[in-house]
């Protein structure tokens, strides 16, 4: 407690010194794509879309893109143990497997388990990550209840430039990376090469990667543009299980690739149009290592084609039709192999009233999947300015989860008189409407600051749970209700110094019981310090209060709330060579983010890159 107490004197602190800001502009002109999946200004954006910058990823000197989406409003990631282990992203209190999350606009959720698995993409590939709080199937479709992460990549500029990376730490951690880039005349490419090793905190918590990526562009003229991107992600990781039950040889080994082509271009002027092909493959083998032979064997993959185009009308008005082809394929050891396709057609309209002053937004989509029906979802938002201060926003949208492949058709295991498990594939997608009003300041070009409010009911909700005879088996049984508000703020107190403080409070209870929904905590404190005291240094400092969860449904298993705090330093020792340093962890705090499963205590992680 005194440590939070300290945090919360210190944000004071900072806002008091908000007198002696200097007149740097906050850019509410920087480039958003995932609310409309073209190029729109965050300013006329209603959707709330959280960006963080190359500068900001560079800068953290982070090993996983869990640490950055961490630090958000609403975003509470959950976390099994060290570097590599899984990890689970909760947004508005949705759960994982309602969370979309896209790689330049390319679907990466497993249809397996609908699971992201966030450590297959490379941070030094990362030009930004837009992080789009609230339902957005109206444009996406299935699973983007809770939000959208959007996940852009780099791409080869004018000068070469080669990035040699070199880390080391606790824990037995060490990391390297290289990264080249060019463009020479109208042809651009970025090739990168990453591998991560860590024996982890506890016994078998290891973990060692290999990613590769490579992607190549093509400016056909001024107004067209091709890439294809490809690349593959190895992992071996051990499965050390629970603190009080630990599993000293359980592995898993996974293999991802994936192939995306992408045409963005226009043949008249206000117009977009983007056309995609990709192609998802993901292999997982879980070992026994005991016995080497016994091994489960899962792989799922992914044909997907998007076609969308955009067109402006008048200034004021911007229709956007698109659709979009899916076939999803599981081959599995012990669930045999599975497949289902999907058929979506979407249109939104956007209008623009008053000098970009009152945007108004609607729309809808239809999903259409060969094994459990058909969706629509309509969305209706809105975001209107005063004075260029005040910033107000809604939103009114249906979105749905589809049934994963492992809720469909998980293997059938008869444990005699004690019952057993099986899959359903008789379930129907989980459905959802959500509300959200908000209003937002942007005052002295400094101090930016939003506060939404937010609910959501879901109906359908797919619960496992057990019969008469003992048998577990996944239902439509769940009702559930989130509601909640998010406040974040955002002060450049000077050139050199910045604060970002966000909190949200979090009321998400099984309608049914009225029961508070396992590890929603009730409120998650954040707060951000970034300082560069001269050409020289880079400092930031990150702190995370989360109040106590419950790990069961009968709410009668609670985590206790902590308080966590990092760092990172970096310095730039001359054009060419950077020394970086991260801590984590700072005060060695013991806690738990899942029941029964340690995380790691103070951490150290020192290394160079070299850029030429």
């Amino acid at each position: 407690m005194k440590r939070l107490v300290f945090a919360l004197v210190f944000v004071i602190f900072c806002f008091v010194l908000l007198d002696s800001a200097s007149a740097y502009e906050l850019d509410l002109d920087k480039i958003v794509v995932s609310a409309s999946k073209i190029e729109q200004t965050y300013r006329n954006v209603p959707a709330n879309i959280s960006i963080i910058s190359s500068d900001e990823i560079e800068s953290s000197n982070a090993l996983e893109v869990s640490e950055l989406l961490d630090m958000l409003p609403s975003v509470d990631m959950l976390e099994q143990g060290s570097l590599g282990s899984v990890k689970s992203v909760h947004t508005r209190g949705a759960s994982n497997n309602q969370v979309l999350t896209l790689i330049d606009g390319r679907p990466v959720n497993t249809p397996r388990d609908g699971l992201t698995d966030f450590n297959q993409i490379s941070l030094s590939n990362i030009e930004r990550i837009e992080v789009m709080r609230g339902p957005a199937a109206n444009m996406y479709g299935a699973n983007a209840v809770g939000g959208v992460i959007n996940i852009i990549t780099k791409k080869g500029q004018d000068k070469m430039k080669t990035e040699l990376t070199s880390k080391g730490g606790s824990f037995g951690t060490n990391s390297e990376s290289f990264v080249n880039s060019y463009k020479i005349k109208n042809l651009d490419y970025l090739a990168s090469y990453n591998y991560l090793n860590s024996q982890g905190h506890r016994d078998n918590a290891y973990y060692r990667d290999h990613n590769a990526n490579a992607k190549v562009g093509y400016q056909i003229d001024n107004n067209n543009y091709i890439s294809l991107s490809s690349g593959f992600h190895l992992a071996n990781v051990g499965s050390p299980d629970r603190v009080s039950n630990p599993d000293l040889d359980d592995r898993t080994v996974s293999d991802k690739r994936f192939i995306d082509l992408t045409w963005d271009g226009k043949f008249l002027a206000d117009q977009d149009i983007l056309l995609k092909l990709y192609h998802n493959v993901d292999k997982l083998k879980f070992i026994e290592a005991f016995d080497p032979r016994d091994q489960d064997d899962h792989a799922t993959k992914v044909y997907g084609a998007d076609a969308q185009f955009s067109q402006l009308w008048f200034d004021i008005w911007r229709t956007t039709f698109g659709a979009n082809y899916q076939i999803h394929k599981l081959n599995s050891s012990t669930s045999a192999k599975h497949d289902y396709n999907l058929k979506a057609l979407y249109l939104e309209s956007e209008t623009a009233f008053l000098d970009d002053n009152l945007i108004i937004k609607f729309g809808g989509r239809w999903d259409d999947y060969s094994t459990f029906g058909d969706e629509f979802s309509p969305s209706v938002s809105a975001a209107t300015w005063l004075f260029d201060t005040f910033k107000f926003h809604g939103m009114i949208a249906q979105s749905f989860r589809t049934p994963t492949f492992n809720d469909l058709y998980w293997p059938r295991e008869d444990w005699g008189i004690w019952g057993g498990v099986e899959g359903n594939p008789t379930l129907t997608p989980e459905k959802a409407i959500s509300y959200e009003l908000g209003m937002g300041t942007y005052v002295f070009q400094s101090v930016k600051t939003d506060l939404t409010y937010f609910i959501t009911k879901y109906n359908d909700l797919i619960e496992w749970t057990m019969d008469n005879s003992f048998w577990w088996r996944p239902d439509n049984v769940g009702k559930a209700l989130t509601k909640g508000v998010e406040l974040e703020a955002e002060w450049v107190l000077k050139d050199n110094l910045k604060l970002n403080f966000n909190y949200t409070f979090l009321d998400a209870r099984n309608e049914d019981t009225d029961l508070r929904l396992t590890y929603r905590p009730k409120g998650l404190y954040k707060c951000k310090l970034a300082f560069s005291p001269n050409k020289k240094w880079d400092f930031g400092l990150y702190g995370r209060y989360k109040t106590k969860r419950y790990a069961n449904v009968d709410n009668t298993i609670a985590l206790a709330p902590y308080f966590v705090m990092d760092g990172d330093a970096t310095f730039h020792f001359s054009q060419n060579l950077d020394i970086l340093l991260r801590v984590t962890n700072i005060f060695n705090r013991r806690y738990q983010e899942q029941f029964d499963f340690s995380t790691p205590g103070f951490g150290l992680l020192g290394g160079i890159k070299l850029t030429f």
